[in-house]
């Protein structure tokens, strides 16, 4: 990783190696907070863990810089774990394989954890650097950001006492976030009725795989395939076959666009060869509908296991009726921001449950800018599935940032950029869900801002990050916090 020691980031870089090598996704960071808090006593840095997990290190402004306001900076502690079904990686045990291809670094088939490693890299490397001129300063890690933001949801009033907050959880250098969209889970139990195969028949697997997915809300305007829509349509399209469904199941996180998906069909073997021809029909339609976003998509079949049980007539119309007809993708566009989506929501996971209570579990990911649309298009969602005999809960509901036109410190954050680049970043709103949107319910007066280097692709196992784009958020970074009142 020669070429990395090599950058102005290379403090930044080392750090994000220690990470990389530490694994940590949500739920399970506690290796990782391990590593952190022990790092933070050999450097004697005041380290403390909130009740749900969040950690506060806090560092005195560097001499002749204690006038300054107090800056907290912000990232949080875990990573998206995602691979393609054929890669072998434990997330629980595994360390994060880094690659360099070029100008990009990511991982070897797995996501990489850049969003938000680099960020939580350059807190602990602002930390450990004494060279670095900042006023008073604390870095808040917080816990379990891509699976509920836990730990912005639990953090407690009056904990800190900075008042700028830098979030490090953008990925488009050159781009200064002054807002973000708020979300809610659609969480849909969908019952079923199932009925005894009968011997005679054959089952057969049909899969969806070689998609891209991504991030849910950054890529959610790239036109890129949802496999369970998709496969949800091939099965729509076999009506000429009398077949019955015993198994569909895709995805694997609410906030990412799922990659792959399958389900097990069953049907007289007569049947075979026209299943092979549709299916193989069907591919080649998918893949010329898909030729400009998805060209390793692949539709494929292969015989499979006869199960017990099949899906009833009216269990399987409801299924399909609900999935082919769920409200998916882009809705509305921000008028005020070029090219950013205002409401969107995401089909992100189906799992079965195959015991005594047969059902689908379903998660769909709300997102907008506006309150307003972001529940009613949440509503309109959960009464679509209602009227195909399931049963809705929605949680994990979460407000958007709202731009704020004064903020002091993007006015010092342009003009650092202005200085450094000799170009104007721009002003921004991403459609996806930073914590700051939460953070501003705690704590009214803060004056916050989010930024970080260019991340392509996070939430799949495509996710890369432009290296050179890192030295330009660092310096970015360093020069903010000199510069800070």
């Amino acid at each position: 990783m020669q070429q990395l020691q090599s950058t102005k980031a290379a403090i930044l870089w080392s750090y994000f190696l220690n990470i990389c090598a530490i694994p940590h996704p949500s739920k399970h960071e506690q290796q990782l907070i391990a590593w952190i808090i022990n790092w933070a006593k050999q450097k004697k840095i005041d380290c403390i863990q909130d009740k749900v997990g969040n950690l506060i290190l806090r560092k005195p402004a560097s001499v002749g810089s204690e006038h300054k306001t107090p800056v907290i900076l912000q990232a949080h502690l875990d990573m998206v774990p995602q691979k393609n079904s054929q890669t072998e990686h434990d997330f629980l045990v595994d360390p994060i394989t880094v690659v360099i291809d070029g100008e990009w670094l990511h991982a070897d088939n797995t996501t990489l954890g850049a969003d938000n490693g680099i960020g939580m890299a350059s807190c602990l490397a602002v930390l450990a650097d004494n060279t670095i001129k900042h006023g008073p300063l604390e870095v808040l890690l917080t816990l379990d950001e891509e699976t509920g933001m836990t730990g912005a949801f639990a953090l407690q009033d009056e904990l800190l006492q900075g008042k700028i907050l830098i979030n490090t959880d953008s990925e488009q250098e050159g781009e200064l976030y002054v807002g973000c969209a708020g979300g809610v889970n659609v969480n849909i139990n969908l019952p079923y009725e199932k009925m005894e195969t009968e011997p005679a028949d054959s089952a057969y697997e049909i899969s969806i795989s070689g998609l891209k997915g991504g991030h849910s809300g950054c890529d959610i305007n790239l036109n890129r395939g949802n496999a369970i829509k998709l496969l949800a349509g091939v099965l729509h399209n076999l009506d000429a076959i009398p077949f019955h469904i015993s198994c569909f199941e895709g995805g694997s996180l609410r906030n990412a666009i799922p990659r792959e998906a399958s389900a097990v069909i069953v049907c007289e073997q007569r049947h075979e060869n026209s299943l092979d021809i549709l299916i193989n029909t069907l591919n080649l339609d998918l893949r010329n509908k898909f030729h400009k976003t998805e060209e390793n998509l692949q539709l494929s079949i292969k015989s499979s296991e006869l199960p017990a049980s099949i899906l009833t007539n009216k269990s399987q119309t409801n299924l399909l009726n609900s999935l082919i007809d769920c409200d998916n993708g882009v809705f509305t566009m921000d008028d005020n921001f070029s090219n950013v989506v205002q409401t969107s929501s995401n089909l992100g996971v189906i799992t079965q449950e195959k015991g005594a209570q047969s059902r689908f579990d379903i998660q769909v990911l709300v997102r907008s800018q506006v309150e307003q649309e972001k529940q009613k298009r949440a509503d309109k969602i959960a009464q679509h599935f209602q009227s195909n005999g399931a049963l809705i809960r929605q949680d994990g509901n979460y407000p958007g940032w709202t731009p704020n036109k004064e903020s002091a410190i993007y006015k010092v954050m342009e003009a650092q950029y202005k200085a450094l680049f000799a170009k104007k970043p721009k002003a921004m709103v991403i459609h996806a869900g930073l914590e700051c949107g939460l953070f501003s319910d705690k704590y009214p007066d803060w004056d916050m801002i989010s930024f970080g280097p260019t991340i392509k692709f996070p939430h799949s196992p495509d996710e890369k990050v432009d290296i050179a784009s890192v030295d330009k958020y660092w310096q970015l970074l360093i020069a903010t916090l000199a510069a800070v009142d």
